[in-house]
């Protein structure tokens, strides 16, 4: 298999894992899950389908890749690889984890204490395995892999085509796919809380910003996987300590 194909199975696993989220919750109607969901999953994987290619296209001219995909392609030795990644993919995973942790506790439960007053919203849950395998994977593909590649090529083209991509086109290319993402929670936010202030507002934007450079850079790093196992893992270790706590 090419490595396309390998990461675009990977990324449609996490869209298609969309499934179990209650989007007919959101609607302002009564919906059939059956007929919502899959409607709701369409938007997204085209996305994957762009993302997959645009990375495809333009990590490899800026140095960028995912070493694990291509080491198991060619079989040398994946377990070395993983070995390479795991330990950076911990220790970014539990600082994030605490980010998630510490704002879940506190503006996130605020905000879902208000939303708790409408019905509709006060049954939506984002189960675990999306966050796992959409937020792990797909988020990855679309940010990472597709936005920071392309920022990174665009840049390297601006600053004449060195050969050697500069170290600060690399890092305002990871801050803007992470300023991306983390803008892509404000519809949500909208939606919890339409009278959101400035302040709750910038602090969504950090909570989801600062994982996003940290993803960010493992990817430029030690690779895209890399930021996959953190992402996902984060992910787990902050349902975790939320339950935790409540």
């Amino acid at each position: 298999m090419r490595r396309w194909q390998v990461l675009l199975i990977a990324g449609l696993v996490g869209v298609f894992s969309l499934l179990l989220v209650p989007f007919e919750a959101l609607s302002p109607t009564p919906v059939s899950a059956t007929s919502f969901r899959p409607l709701a999953i369409i938007n997204p994987a085209i996305l994957t389908f762009l993302a997959v290619f645009i990375g495809e296209l333009a990590a490899k001219r800026v140095g960028l890749s995912a070493p694990l995909v291509d080491a198991w392609r060619s079989f040398s030795e994946p377990a070395a690889v993983l070995r390479s990644q795991l330990l950076p993919a911990l220790i970014v995973a539990f600082v994030v984890a605490a980010v998630l942790v510490g704002y879940g506790a506190t503006i996130g439960l605020r905000l879902m204490e208000g939303a708790g007053s409408q019905a509709r919203l006060a049954r939506f849950d984002l189960p675990l395995a999306p966050k796992l395998l959409y937020g792990g994977i797909t988020e990855e593909l679309l940010t990472r892999w597709a936005l920071v590649s392309a920022f990174a090529w665009i840049g390297w083209r601006l600053a004449g085509r060195p050969k050697r991509v500069p170290i600060m086109v690399i890092a305002l290319a990871v801050i803007a796919a992470a300023l991306i993402f983390a803008a892509g929670h404000l519809p949500l936010l909208f939606l919890i809380a339409p009278n959101a202030t400035a302040s709750t507002i910038a602090a969504v934007l950090t909570a989801n910003a600062i994982p996003g450079v940290l993803f960010g850079l493992l990817f430029v790093r030690n690779g895209l996987e890399a930021g996959m196992m953190a992402h996902a893992l984060a992910h787990l270790l902050a349902t975790i300590g939320l339950y935790t706590l409540t």
